[in-house]
């Protein structure tokens, strides 16, 4: 009984669990649609319809002034005061900045040392030794006269025909002596000459060179002597810094004489007025009151007229030192001119040393070709006996034959020695003459560095003191780039003005469609300026080339209006053409992928438990858009239910359900 019991109440329990799983299953196939359609991400969709478009192109861009004026500093200052700020409206004249060059002093000592080494580097330059060839033009001719012998004994011992006497060459052997000791002494007069020493020269060759040579000594001590006075030349204070200085003096002076002016006038006043100072009131004879009263009058004036003297006499003094400063200026100014007269004459002393210089070297060339005459003379005479001797020498010799071969030999290698020698000396010339080249372009630099420090420290001395920037122009300051104790440079840009009388430009970039859209003439809406009297119309339509798109175009407004500024942001809309279309949607709906653009329609599908909506691909042209709607072409009509909106990403295929309204 017991175990009939048990079964029994497993067979309760089994069949309970599987009630309740029944009703479960059932509960979950009647709500599975409900559960399903809260996953399934909400969309809004509308029909496509017939519509009118109305495209407008919209850009915004900044307002700028036809045109800009830049205020540069025309030397190096200190920016004392800035008058103006950006944004503010000047006229032409008024003033925008306070320069200041007190600084400039140092520079100009600067300049002066600068000006002074240059031209100490430059007549060290000129000093430059001319090139010489009279050692290797020697060496050439030796050779020459080595090589014409060589030839000549050797067409004697080829045409040696008769005999030559032992008297005769003795002769030719004492000759020879004779003439090598002439060679030596005319190669001796060659060296001397070449080294200025000519007391061995003798006089026959010398009339020329003595003189060429007296001058130029003369101009070299000239030269030095200049440098020496130029050297001696020592100013402690310029003229600029003295001016500075009687600038100084004469504001004390003016202090000075206000002060007086104004003792004087006071003095003059007690005076003329009688002013008694108050005392206490006492009883007293008509002469004791009055001298009593007029005890502090005497007294007052007596102490306004001391003042007066004393403000006399500081006016006096300072006056006198006005004086005596402008006497210094005047001493320094002797003193500036008798340094340039002796920089002038360092110069033309420097030109008279070159030509002096220049007629030595003349004057040597003279002298060695007459020597050199006489040279080759005595060195033909040489070969004349030389070959008397060869010619008994080989006269004497028992191989002929031989001889002749060692003479071909010699010839040989004395064409070889001259041609050697005469491409080195062709070498050397080209090289000296590529450092001439060379020497002459940096003599030229260094002048030209010269009269550009000269140029450059006369600048400085003019610009000594305070100058006042102001407006050439009227506009609007757009930028200021220094404040007040920066030091500028020449050339550095102070500030930059928007010239208001040239009018403004607004201009920003659309595609060449767009551009294609509108046309020059036409007027663009302000966006952003409400009961604003600004207006922009459209004056050109230019390439784009500063954004890289080779396609865009800039379109270029001309912006009037009493409140338009420089800088000032625009926001401008064209419109364009309307035309209407048989299909328009939502800009919304219209998505875009590396396909290209297109919308998602809603597609339904019957089921058992009802309609399930999908979102289906549907490529698409957008043939025109306003800020709303898209005209647009594809395999779509007007019954089609696009979607607008979703709270999630979609893609084709996805389930979806609409929202509840």
């Amino acid at each position: 009984m017991e175990e009939q019991s048990k079964s029994a109440k497993r067979r309760e329990k089994i069949k309970t669990i599987l009630i309740i799983f029944l009703m479960i299953l059932l509960l979950l196939t009647f709500f599975s649609s409900s559960i399903l359609n809260y996953s399934l991400p909400t969309v809004s969709a509308q029909y496509a319809s017939y519509g009118v478009i109305t495209e407008k192109i919209r850009g915004t861009g900044i307002v700028t002034a036809n045109q800009n004026y830049d205020i540069k500093a025309d030397s190096t200052r200190v920016v004392t005061s800035v008058s103006v700020k950006v944004g503010d409206e000047v006229k032409a004249g008024d003033k925008l900045f306070v320069l200041d060059a007190s600084e400039n002093q140092e520079e100009i000592k600067n300049a002066e040392n600068a000006l002074q080494e240059a031209e100490l580097a430059y007549q060290k330059a000129l000093l430059t030794a001319v090139p010489d060839y009279t050692a290797e033009n020697q060496e050439i001719t030796n050779a020459r006269a080595d090589l014409q012998s060589a030839i000549q004994k050797l067409n004697q011992a080829k045409n040696q025909t008769s005999s030559i006497s032992d008297s005769a060459y003795q002769q030719a052997n004492s000759k020879v002596k004779e003439l090598s000791s002439r060679i030596e002494d005319l190669n001796n007069y060659l060296l001397a000459v070449s080294s200025g020493e000519l007391d061995s020269v003798p006089s026959q060759y010398l009339a020329e060179l003595q003189t060429a040579q007296n001058n130029l000594q003369i101009a070299t001590k000239k030269l030095e002597s200049a440098q020496e006075n130029l050297e001696s030349k020592n100013i402690a204070v310029s003229s600029g810094e003295q001016e500075q200085t009687i600038l100084s003096l004469e504001r004390e002076a003016e202090k000075a004489q206000i002060a007086y002016q104004r003792a004087k006038t006071d003095y003059e006043t007690a005076k003329e007025s009688g002013i008694i100072n108050s005392i206490p009131s006492t009883k007293f004879t008509d002469d004791e009151e009055n001298e009593e009263n007029n005890m502090p009058v005497m007294n007052s004036l007596t102490d306004m007229q001391r003042a007066m003297e004393d403000a006399e006499q500081t006016m006096r003094y300072a006056n006198e030192d006005v004086e005596n400063a402008k006497k210094i200026l005047e001493s320094i100014k002797l003193q500036e001119t008798d340094l340039q007269n002796a920089k002038d004459a360092v110069t033309q002393a420097t030109a008279e040393q070159e030509q002096a210089q220049k007629a030595y070297q003349s004057a040597s060339s003279g002298v060695n070709a007459l020597i050199q005459a006489d040279l080759n003379t005595v060195n033909a005479e040489l070969e004349s006996a030389q070959s008397v001797i060869t010619a008994y020498e080989m006269q004497e010799s028992q191989n002929a034959g031989s001889d002749i071969t060692s003479l071909q030999e010699a010839v040989s290698q004395q064409e070889r020695n001259l041609q050697t020698l005469i491409l080195q000396l062709a070498e050397k010339k080209q090289e000296d003459d590529l450092s001439q080249k060379v020497n002459d372009l940096e003599l030229k630099s260094q002048q030209n560095a010269i009269e550009q420090q000269k140029t450059e420290l006369e600048k400085l001395k003019k610009d000594i003191g305070t100058q006042i920037i102001t407006s050439k122009n009227d506009g609007i300051v757009s930028s200021i780039t220094c404040v007040a104790g920066d030091t500028v440079m020449e050339g550095d840009t102070l500030a930059s003005l928007s010239l208001t009388n040239s009018g403004y430009t607004v201009q920003f970039s659309v595609t060449a469609e767009q551009a294609r859209k509108v046309h020059a003439g036409i007027t663009a809406e302000i966006m952003n300026q409400y009961h604003s009297d600004i207006t922009a119309k459209l004056t050109a339509i230019k390439p784009d080339t500063e954004n890289g798109k080779s396609d865009n175009k800039l379109l270029i407004f001309d912006i009037t209006g009493s409140e338009v500024d420089s800088g000032q942001s625009l926001a401008l809309s064209i419109a364009c053409s309307s035309e209407n279309y048989d299909c328009v949607v939502p800009t919304s709906a219209i998505m875009e992928d590396n396909d290209g653009k297109f919308v998602l329609i809603m597609k339904a599908k019957s089921t058992p438990l009802g309609n399930r909506y999908y979102a289906s691909r549907c490529d698409v042209t957008v043939l025109a858009h306003d800020e709303v709607n898209s005209a647009v072409q594809g395999d779509m009509n007007s019954s089609d239910f696009v979607i607008t909106n979703s709270e999630k990403p979609l893609t084709a295929g996805t389930q979806v359900r609409m929202e509840d309204n």
